[in-house]
């Protein structure tokens, strides 16, 4: 089955991610960890011109500090701050960081990826 032309790839991720969205933390990639509310994106840089298109944060992200220790492994982007809706499935980051109380994870601009494929 054929996937989206480049350019729908581009439509499709600039219409779903917003400046509304935030990202949401897991320690198993399946619920939401207690230890950390999530983080607004505040802006999103436009879908590349590539296949598959990608979208990422358009500025530097710092969480808010870790209310218990936990493990963080995945996270998801919501379309809320609590609730909403989960826009995308948990993704695995690269390495998994383990949080004392107090701790804040840091996202460099492009850090947090969406891809249509």
């Amino acid at each position: 089955m054929a996937g989206f032309t480049q350019a729908r790839q581009q439509a499709i991720l600039d219409a779903e991610l917003v400046a509304g969205d935030y990202i949401a933390y897991s320690a198993n990639g399946t619920s939401e960890s207690p230890a950390l509310v999530r983080t607004a994106v505040g802006s999103w840089s436009s879908a590349t011109a590539a296949t598959p298109s990608v979208k990422g944060n358009a500025t530097a992200l710092t969480s808010a500090a870790a209310t218990a220790a936990a493990t963080i492994s995945h996270t998801a982007i919501f379309s809320a701050a609590t609730g909403g809706t989960q826009r995308t499935d948990w993704q695995a980051l690269t390495t998994s960081r383990t949080l004392a109380i107090g701790d804040q994870l840091t996202h460099a601009v492009g850090a947090i990826t969406v891809s249509l494929d």
